[in-house]
This record gives C-alpha cells, sequence and structure tokens, in this order.
C-alpha cells in the first residue's frame, strides 16, 4: 500500500464498495487504511468510516479487499493534491449513489 496522497474503496466481497475515502495526508493510503483497520475491529476512535464498520460487521474484516487510486505524482502542491482526491472521491461517490440509489454503507457523507 502507497504511503502517498489518493482514493480508496473498501469492498467486502460484494460488487459494490462498502466505503470510499481519501487522503492527503502525511502516511497516505497506507496510513488512512490502518486508521480504518484499527476503528473496524476495535470500535476506537480514530476513521470515522471504521467505526462505522465496526457497528455494520460488528469488526468482521474476512472479504475485505482495497482498490486505490494514487494522486498523480506531477502533482507537488500540497493544497492542490487535497483539492484533487477530494474531487475524485466526492465524483466516485456520487456515481455510486447515482448507480445504487445510496451512499456506501459505511459512509456518512
Amino acid at each position: 500500500m502507497p504511503r502517498t496522497a489518493g482514493v480508496y474503496l473498501i469492498y467486502r466481497g460484494e460488487p459494490e464498495p462498502i466505503y470510499m475515502g481519501e487522503t492527503a495526508e502525511k502516511n497516505g493510503i497506507r496510513g488512512r487504511i490502518a486508521k480504518f483497520h484499527k476503528s473496524g475491529t476495535t470500535g476506537k476512535k480514530s476513521h470515522a468510516g471504521g467505526q462505522t464498520f465496526f457497528a455494520a460487521f460488528d469488526g468482521d474484516t474476512l472479504g475485505l479487499s482495497i482498490r486505490y487510486h494514487e494522486a498523480p505524482s506531477e502533482l507537488i502542491d500540497k493544497k492542490i493534491i487535497k483539492a484533487y482526491v477530494t474531487y475524485v472521491e466526492r465524483r466516485l461517490i456520487w456515481e455510486h449513489v447515482e448507480r445504487v440509489g445510496a451512499l456506501p454503507r459505511c459512509n456518512s457523507e
């Protein structure tokens, strides 16, 4: 898992993702997935989507898979990177809403 900014989708054995997230933080996608896992398996506050996952699936991570998209390497300005990953995440969530009629199960917004 890369330590770069990007967007990640978490699946649980279904064709549609249960969570879509973005990150532009220091530890990138790897760090954000680690926070999701911590909250998702313990219910402790670290990642809101992970806490929702814990409540919905009782921390059962069996069958989880992750797909991700890294921000293009030519983007070096942190503000532009953040804008890019936010845009990509929001677009993917909206496309999911159009296709399924609801947010991914563990997204709250």
